[in-house]
């Protein structure tokens, strides 16, 4: 079961490693050649069959779930011809529904669909669907069926180095489109939730907490714990827990179902103390293992089944089915067939990080305990923390770029205060809602001034100088041979050579981003959709030109794009920071990466654009050098009196052999002064298309002055501009210009090196996507 459960795995990993998928002929011939390969073994090798057999079916049933599984979902997903048509779907309510400032998200699972024009012509999408109502007139609740009308799109989300890969996110959760809701009276609630409902059951628990905690911070906790909803954690509490190695706790992780599970034994072993001759019908053993796999039941559906409550639910599972056998596994038995059966439920589930952060925790505690801690008894439980948390460090320091110092130290007293204390009480409660509102509310109470408590002590520690630390990304390869040499150090004593698997370790603590010689540069133009963000690079400086957008006050291209860029890069500090003009498109990331990075010195064209910070005004002529590149404002000129768009404040970047113009939103009236400047200041190799290529920009004037070999559009996928304008990219194209767009490559990168030497442009969806993500070649139309 072991061999078979670790090649199964084996199997699944390998589609994560191609860009698309093999076919359903290649998985034919390999499995001729498999069995061919083994009828040999058998005949010259009888004692390896059974062996290699386990080994070669297990990796190719794992390789044969995970394909055709992923086959199915590309299928399922929405096909391009509906995106941007108005669609009635009818479907239910799946999940809690996340109510925001601007409006309302959630998911619906579809049974029927069709074109608003063609009633009668059902249409063939069948899934789940992420929809946003932001101008909402109706509540919609958990378990209710509604009708809608929508505008869908394929999966998409950004494409950029350290960024949150969201086309993944949505795939392994089953979405196979996501819109938003279009008014009409076609909108309306067809049936309410039913009364066995366990996602309404959840959103009534979640409503019951907010309105007895009235809305405080606690509350947030909270209903994390109790229904794992997560939606209400603010920035700062998410960074609290983060910084200080705590986030498990804030998901119904498999401790607390343990526990859960051990309390259903409580009830069992009174009662058959009170009543000896029970024992005689039914052992308490078989009683107890009946009422804690209930009990352990309960908490995961109130979890919503997520893929962690699965995990840990098979495994409590299995030592119940242990206890009903007189029979105890092995740690290892249990943690194979739970693998194994986690992977049959959902192949996909290893493309996550929440699935190795479990199992690598689980193996390391099992290593941690047959390694015999010397230690008495009453410090064993905070031995194995200590060591459990110190194990976990380089982890999520590898698969994040940064982990918690102040871990082992938050979760001593962090993990027993929840999981003892928080989580049971605030259980009970929930059991007493039907039966007495005025003990629920007490109890509630109770929870959160433990909660408090706790969030008190976990902000101390994760105030105290160098709480956490970061580290550049890592390639996958180094990645890889570091969890291997650290598994391999954490081998038994005795084991040969254990001292190896620090070579294996140590490229990745050694690594470090490759920087710009001196007299070179690089851009990186951000994937942020509908806006502008750039990264400019030299040997020892950084220039950001531009932030994105702001979509509401918890979601903004600073937090979600610039700043995991400049951590994955090891980027600490910016020398210059330029907010081309006031447009929220270009500067609505700007405060988020302010607070999160140190920097020197903000220009703009307009001084007001940010409040509370000093802002200097960009004006023609102001130049300055880094690293031997020339940095220079072309526009407005001082005694300018543009305004907006036209006011944008436009910078040339050069060395003595290449040339970048980034040009913000400027409009004609700016192109047409600008031109008037000397050619030779003004030519550049690759410019930023003005104002994404819209009809207002662009001039063909503009364009012969600078005639640039390359110019880049940053523009949001189906943005509803219609951006770049057929005629403008058509521009372009007839004056020998080659185009490249956020949307077709990702963030584009491109090296300018001090030599003669041409320049490397790399688009990171190009290069980097794999089979789950948007096919790039799709063109972006509007919506």
């Amino acid at each position: 079961m072991r061999i078979l459960s670790l090649f199964f795995l084996i199997g699944t990993l390998q589609i994560q490693l191609l860009k698309s998928l093999p076919s359903l002929l290649f998985l034919q011939l390999f499995a001729f050649v498999l069995i061919l390969g083994l009828t040999f073994v058998f005949k010259l090798y009888p004692r390896l069959f059974t062996l290699l057999s386990i080994i070669f079916s297990g990796f190719f049933l794992g390789l044969l779930f995970s394909t055709l599984l992923a086959k199915q979902m590309i299928d399922t997903q929405l096909s391009p011809e509906y995106e941007g048509k108005d669609i009635i779907l009818k479907g239910l309510v799946k999940d809690l529904p996340d109510n925001r400032a601007d409006g309302i998200r959630f998911k619906l699972e579809i049974f029927q669909s069709y074109l608003l024009d063609e009633p009668k012509k059902p249409l063939k999408i069948k899934g789940i669907v992420r929809l946003g109502w932001y101008q909402q007139v109706q509540q919609i609740h958990a378990g209710e069926k509604w009708q809608l009308r929508v505008r869908l799109k394929r999966p998409a989300g950004f494409m950029n180095p350290g960024g949150f890969d969201y086309e993944k996110w949505l795939f392994t959760q089953r979405i196979i489109a996501t819109g938003y809701i279009r008014k009409g009276e076609e909108n309306k609630c067809l049936a309410s939730a039913s009364r066995w409902s366990i996602n309404s059951l959840r959103e009534k628990i979640h409503t019951a907490i907010q309105t007895n905690l009235e809305d405080s911070p606690s509350a947030a906790v909270l209903s994390a714990l109790m229904v794992a909803d997560r939606s209400d954690l603010d920035d700062s509490q998410w960074e609290v827990f983060q910084r200080t190695g705590t986030s498990h706790l804030i998901a119904i992780s498999g401790l607390h179902i343990a526990i859960i599970a051990g309390f259903g034994f409580f009830p069992i072993m009174l009662i058959w103390w009170l009543f000896p001759r029970l024992n005689e019908i039914v052992p308490v053993k078989i009683a107890g293992s009946f009422t804690s796999a209930l009990f352990a039941v309960s908490y995961a559906l109130l979890a919503g089944f997520s893929l962690p409550t699965q995990r840990a639910l098979v495994m409590v599972l299995i030592v119940l089915m242990g206890l009903l056998g007189r029979k105890i596994y092995s740690a290892s038995l249990i943690l194979s067939v739970a693998l194994l059966a986690v992977l049959l439920f959902d192949p996909l589930s290893a493309m996550t990080v929440s699935f190795w952060l479990s199992f690598f925790a689980v193996s390391l505690i099992l290593i941690i305990l047959k390694r015999q801690l010397k230690v008495s008894a009453r410090f064993h439980f905070f031995a194995l923390q200590l060591l459990l948390s110190l194990g976990m460090f380089p982890l999520t320091l590898l698969f994040f770029g940064s982990s918690s110092l102040s871990a082992p130290i938050a979760n001593l007293f962090a993990i027993p205060w929840v999981s003892l204390l928080i989580v049971p009480t605030g259980l009970f409660a929930v059991v007493l809602m039907p039966f007495s509102d005025l003990l629920s509310q007490a109890l509630f109470e109770f929870s959160a001034n433990m909660i408090t408590l706790l969030l008190n002590g976990l902000d101390f520690l994760s105030a105290l100088p160098l709480s956490s630390i970061m580290i550049a990304s890592l390639p996958n390869t180094y990645l890889f041979l570091a969890i291997v040499g650290f598994l391999y150090l954490l081998f038994p004593r005795g084991f040969p050579a254990r001292w190896l698997g620090l070579i294996l370790v140590l490229p990745a603590l050694l690594f470090t981003n490759k920087k710009p010689d001196y007299g070179s540069f690089d851009l990186t133009l951000l994937d942020v959709g509908q806006g502008m963000a750039s990264v400019v690079q030299t040997a020892s400086h950084t220039v950001i030109y531009d932030t994105g957008t702001r979509i509401s006050d918890s979601f903004d291209m600073g937090k979600l794009v610039i700043v995991p860029f400049l951590n994955s890069k090891g980027i600490d500090k910016i020398d210059q920071m330029i907010l081309s003009h006031n447009n929220l498109d270009h500067r609505g990331g700007a405060k988020t990466v302010l607070a999160k990075i140190a920097v020197d010195s903000v220009l703009s064209s307009d001084i007001n654009i940010l409040d509370e910070q000093t802002i200097k005004l960009c004006r023609a002529g102001q130049t300055w050098t880094y690293d031997g590149v020339k940095f220079e404002i072309i526009s407005p000129r001082k005694d300018s009196s543009m305004r907006d768009n036209n006011a944008s404040c436009v910078l040339r970047v050069s060395n003595k052999n290449h040339s970048l113009l980034l040009t913000g939103d400027i409009q004609k009236k700016a192109e047409k002064i600008i031109s008037k400047m000397d050619s030779e200041r003004l030519a550049s190799e690759v410019i930023s298309v003005p104002h994404h290529g819209s009809k207002t920009s662009s001039t063909v004037h503009f364009l012969k002055t600078v005639s640039p070999e390359l110019a880049l559009i940053s523009v949001g996928y189906r943005n509803r501009f219609g951006h770049p304008k057929k005629e403008i990219v058509n521009r372009y194209q007839t004056l020998g210009i080659k185009l490249m767009d956020t949307v077709n490559a990702g963030a584009i990168s491109i090296d300018f090196p001090a030599s003669q030497a041409g320049i490397t442009v790399v688009g990171y969806r190009n290069e980097f996507s794999n089979f789950w993500n948007r096919d790039s070649k799709i063109k972006n139309k509007k919506n």
